[in-house]
């Protein structure tokens, strides 16, 4: 499992992600969610380098860790819920990407979120993904992952740990799918959809919400 160390960046408002073992800086990292359906749920981290490549003039983009809900036991949602907030924790991760408007999902994270004993700096938030209301969601996903993952011009490393490399390879042709059937697939193109529609001065910010109060509601 990599380890990051997160550090105040160089501008007062900037953070910057180290991971000493790979020699890597990281400028975001965010994590890309679908919930549990008729396939167990599966989320990532994913972490954008600092730098960028010379030679695309783009940002490498490296998955860090993932969750997937076919390995917890009972593969239940709420198994899910406490894998995916104990994730964002250990990384300190503010941004966590899928679709908040699942009914059966949201009161159940309400719930757990309630029951958390400082709900405010703990709880689990999801945000919109990009094109998440679109029905081309799911085609978007697989576009902007496939782009990124072309031989000879590849900035997306999954890694040798992974599930995704498989997954991806047993998939075969996916246009026209829908998320809930893939949903590594698609918490990888949420995450990675993310980094690459919302540049760090145009990023959402967090739906601040009080506790009283549907946290899915935008004011």
């Amino acid at each position: 499992m990599i380890l990051l160390e997160k550090k105040i960046g160089f501008t007062r408002d900037s953070v910057v992600w180290i991971d000493k073992t790979n020699n890597r800086f990281y400028r975001r990292v965010v994590a890309g969610m679908q919930w549990p359906g008729p396939r167990p749920g599966f989320a990532v981290i994913v972490g954008e380098e600092d730098n960028e490549d010379p030679f695309s003039h783009e940002r490498h983009l490296y998955l860090i860790n993932e969750v997937d809900g076919s390995q917890i036991i009972g593969r239940d949602a709420l198994g899910f819920i406490r894998a995916l907030s104990e994730m964002r924790g250990l990384y300190g991760i503010e941004n966590v990407y899928g679709n908040p408007s699942v009914k059966s999902m949201r009161e159940m994270l309400y719930s757990f979120n309630q029951n958390l004993p400082n709900k405010g700096r703990n709880g689990l938030y999801i945000e919109k993904a990009p094109l998440i209301d679109d029905p081309r969601c799911f085609d978007f996903c697989v576009q902007i992952v496939r782009k990124r993952l072309v031989e000879d011009r590849k900035t997306l490393h999954l890694g040798k740990d992974s599930r995704l490399p498989g997954i991806l390879a047993a998939a075969g042709e996916v246009m026209g799918g829908k998320a809930e059937d893939y949903p590594g697939i698609a918490a990888l193109g949420y995450a990675v959809g993310a980094l690459d529609t919302w540049k760090p001065s145009a990023t959402p910010l967090p739906d601040k919400q009080e506790t009283n109060h549907d946290i899915f509601t935008i004011k």
